[in-house]
């Protein structure tokens, strides 16, 4: 991605692939729901899930590679389809966004494939081609899929690709444009994490034109959101990225408090190494805060993780 969406950091990209399906049901907009008794299939399905849910993307699209294996055994387009699609989200998330398209590509070229299912496939396939820097292709595949008339949240999907898209492209209005092609009250409407990634992917708009303030209070909303959700990762990256956005509009305790939190939270869900390098973060800043309490209660938790982490090792 470009400037103004690379600026909300990892969290950012991490959030925005999150609200693809990557449940046994093939995730919250997509019609219409499988029917499915294969017991290795459903295995495969449910270990990528708790995976998923857990941050452990590779370990997801390791599980999501097996379902598709298993897929292709049956013969069976939509488990295919759907399995393509998680293992897909599930190798963005991990940054391997390249290697996420074969899959659905397979999906796609089966004629078996009901619209529904289709455009879910497409819009996954517009998020990898928009986070491996093909903002383009990834227009081309929204505009396949809104031209299917998707469900409302898989409309929102596509939405916020194209939003994304256009940001990547430095056109921050057009990326405004993108989102207002659903109503408020339809966003109201869907799932919580739906309304975090419009809060995050309007904060990458802010952050583009130089608002930080404005970012800041967006990355605040969807922090709520992925709480409510009960996507604690996301939560904890939301604030991570609200504490660069803080420290961008010279919000210098806002930001070491953000940065605080957000590596506690980390460390509590056992993501130790982003943990530190968030912590990190908020160190720096505290160096540049005239607030001896600040500074102490960063770096006593750096002491913390630091020893901990020196126990594991043993």
């Amino acid at each position: 991605m470009r400037t103004g969406v690379r600026s909300q950091g990892s969290g950012f990209r991490g959030s925005w692939v999150a609200a693809l399906a990557v449940a046994l049901a093939a995730g919250c907009a997509t019609p219409p729901a499988p029917r499915f008794t294969d017991a290795d299939w459903v295995s495969h399905v449910t270990t990528g899930r708790g995976a998923y849910e857990r941050g452990d993307y590779r370990r997801a699209a390791d599980a999501y590679g097996r379902a598709q294996q298993r897929a292709r055994a049956l013969d069976d387009a939509d488990a295919l389809a759907i399995s393509a699609v998680n293992r897909a989200t599930a190798l963005v998330a991990a940054g391997q966004a390249a290697d996420a398209l074969a899959g659905l590509d397979e999906a796609l070229a089966d004629a078996r494939i009901e619209s529904a299912r289709r455009a879910e496939l497409l819009v996954a396939a517009a998020r990898a081609e928009q986070a491996r820097g093909q903002p383009a292709a990834a227009q081309v595949r929204v505009a396949a899929a809104l031209e299917l008339k998707p469900a409302p949240a898989l409309q929102a999907q596509a939405l916020l690709a194209q939003s994304g898209a256009e940001l990547a492209q430095e056109n921050s209005a057009a990326a405004t444009r993108a989102l207002a092609g659903m109503p408020a009250k339809a966003w109201a409407a869907l799932p919580e994490s739906l309304q975090a990634e419009q809060a995050e992917m309007r904060a990458a708009i802010a952050a583009a034109e130089n608002k930080p303030k404005d970012a800041l209070a967006r990355q605040d909303e969807a922090a709520a959101l992925w709480k409510k959700a009960g996507r604690l990762p996301d939560m904890a990256r939301a604030l991570a990225a609200g504490g660069r956005q803080a420290q961008a509009a010279d919000d210098l305790a806002g930001a070491a408090d953000r940065f605080y939190r957000s590596a506690r939270s980390l460390w509590a869900q056992g993501l130790r190494p982003e943990a530190l390098r968030t912590l990190e973060e908020g160190v720096v800043v505290a160096e540049r805060l005239d607030d001896e309490s600040v500074a102490k209660k960063l770096g006593e938790l750096f002491v913390t993780f630091q020893a901990a982490q020196r126990l594991e090792n043993k």
